[in-house]
Order: C-alpha cells, then sequence, then structure tokens
C-alpha cells in the first residue's frame, strides 16, 4: 500500500551476495507481461499542471539518487548537508518512514513513499522528496524470490514551468537475491509499462542492483527500446559489484547540464547529484516486444 505523507514541512514544522557466483546464467529475456498494479498507474497518468500548488523549474531541476542503507541512521542527512545540497527531487532508496529528517535539507518539499522490506513498526521503502506537489502518487510491488519481501518502485508524476508536458519519475529498488534474471525483468515491465505510457519527458532512478551483465544487459536493452538512456558521470563512485554499477539515472526528454557522485561513508551507496533542464521535444518511443 503506497503511503501518501506529502508532507508540505512550511506547514508542519543487502547488498550482502554470499553466493553470487553460483547463480546460473540465464538468456537475456525480453518478453515479461506486466503486472496488474501497472494498469492502475497507468489510468492515475495524465494529472494536470495547474491543480499542482508548486512546478519544478523547466530549466533547472537539480536531483540527487541515493540509496541510504536503513535510513533511520540520519547521518546521510548531515552528509547532504555539508556538501550544500538542497535538491530539487531527493529520490531515495531504503529509506525509512518513521524519520523526516530530510526535512533539515529540504524543509519545504513533499515526500511520496512506497513500502518495500522491514518490520511493521518501521519499514523502509523508496521515497521521493520533491519541491513541487505530485500530479500522480502511486507504487509497483515485487518480491524477493527466496524470501518473500517486497520491494517497491514508486511513480510520481510533476508539472513543469512553461509546458504543458509533465515529468514522469520512476523510483527503484531492484530485485537482489534471485537465480537468472526473469524476476528482476518482470519487475522492470511494470515500470516499462508506465513509461511506455507516458508522452512526456521520464526519469528513472534507483538501485537496480545491476551486480551481474546479464542484469545489466537486460535493463540497457529494455530502456534503450524506450528512448531512455543512461546519464555519465564526470566522476564515478558509484557502487559496485563484480565491477557493475548497481545504482543508475536513465532520462528521456531531458538535457543533462552537470552529472556528477559524491563519495560517502554515510551509507554504504554514494550519491548522484546530477543538474537536468527540459528538452525542446521529448518524445515517446514504442517498445519492441
Amino acid at each position: 500500500m503506497l503511503r501518501k505523507i506529502r508532507i508540505f514541512a512550511a506547514s508542519s514544522v543487502m547488498l550482502v551476495l554470499s553466493s553470487c557466483t553460483t547463480q546460473p546464467a540465464a538468456p537475456v529475456r525480453l518478453t515479461a507481461e506486466p503486472a496488474p498494479d501497472a494498469s492502475a498507474c497507468i489510468a492515475d497518468l495524465g494529472g494536470s499542471p495547474a491543480a499542482a500548488s508548486r512546478l519544478l523549474d523547466s530549466d533547472n531541476i537539480s536531483v540527487v539518487n541515493w540509496n541510504i542503507q536503513k535510513g533511520m541512521n540520519t547521518a546521510w542527512v548531515g552528509d547532504l548537508a555539508g556538501k550544500g545540497m538542497s535538491p530539487d527531487l531527493l529520490i531515495l532508496q531504503e529509506a525509512s518512514i518513521e524519520t523526516d529528517a530530510w526535512q533539515d535539507i529540504v524543509p519545504e518539499h513533499y515526500s511520496s513513499f512506497a513500502e518495500g522490506f522491514g518490520p511493521n513498526w518501521s519499514p523502509s521503502g523508496v521515497m521521493t522528496v520533491s519541491v513541487a506537489e505530485p500530479l500522480t502518487e502511486c507504487e509497483l510491488v515485487a518480491h524477493e524470490p527466496w524470501f518473500g519481501t517486497r520491494k517497491a518502485t514508486l511513480v510520481t508524476e510533476y508539472g513543469l514551468t512553461n509546458s504543458e508536458q509533465t515529468l514522469l519519475v520512476v523510483n527503484i529498488h531492484g530485485i537482489n537475491f534471485a537465480f537468472g534474471v526473469r524476476d528482476l525483468e518482470n519487475q522492470f515491465a511494470q515500470a516499462r509499462a508506465v513509461i511506455e505510457a507516458h508522452d512526456g519527458p521520464v526519469l528513472f532512478s534507483g538501485d537496480f542492483n545491476t551486480w551481474r551483465g546479464q542484469r545489466a544487459r537486460m535493463l540497457e536493452d529494455m530502456l534503450s527500446a524506450l528512448g531512455l538512456s543512461a546519464l555519465e558521470y564526470d566522476v564515478d563512485h558509484r557502487k559496485r559489484f563484480f565491477g557493475w554499477a548497481l545504482d543508475h539515472i536513465y532520462v528521456r526528454g531531458l538535457y543533462t547540464e552537470h552529472a556528477t557522485t559524491l563519495d560517502s561513508h554515510a551509507s554504504d551507496h554514494n550519491q548522484m547529484a546530477v543538474r537536468l533542464r527540459l528538452a525542446d521535444e521529448p518524445r515517446r518511443v514504442k517498445a519492441a516486444r
């Protein structure tokens, strides 16, 4: 169940892969069908920017993506504050619903949360904190096949200044423990269905858990068919496993003004910090199936 925090703070004050090398190879597949709940997200798209109290600046969208490693440890907030970072979009994985420490760096933002793994009293999940009011908030749910625990994908949509288009933001924490790539592909396919239904610009970001080549190639093939491209970084401190980066930002219909990563000891992952602006003519691309 999507937990809509949508806090306007001005008005209120593993990777533990013990046996990855034993996982058998499987052919890369691009035939997974979207889960039923993708249709509910698609039906929610198309919110009117006029209904939002605040929009994203089309010419200047600052973004930080970060897996904050069970974010009850709020050292990550001090880390961002110490670097003077106050992004328009703060895209988090392993965020805790039990803390609003993010308000220390972005005190007038809204937040949306989709529950992933964690105890009932303190679940963690994916959270997108935004300076703009979300027009759409919905979740896509997958499960770790070995443990049955939830892995959530959060879909939000925002209005843009000087544009009739809306920005679709997809925040994902990818399935980790699985034989082959089928379960991860099914999770990606949920997001693919939503992205394919959106006519405007797209930001697809998160911890994709692409820790082997087969996973990374499957993701790249799927997203390139949708017209999304991966950002490249002037300095690349992204966490890697077996040499493969786990965290990514993909965009469509957006120009990259600057993209970098920052080394941090506040989490077992590092921040990705980018600045984007709306491209002139974003286009929807139909994915081959």
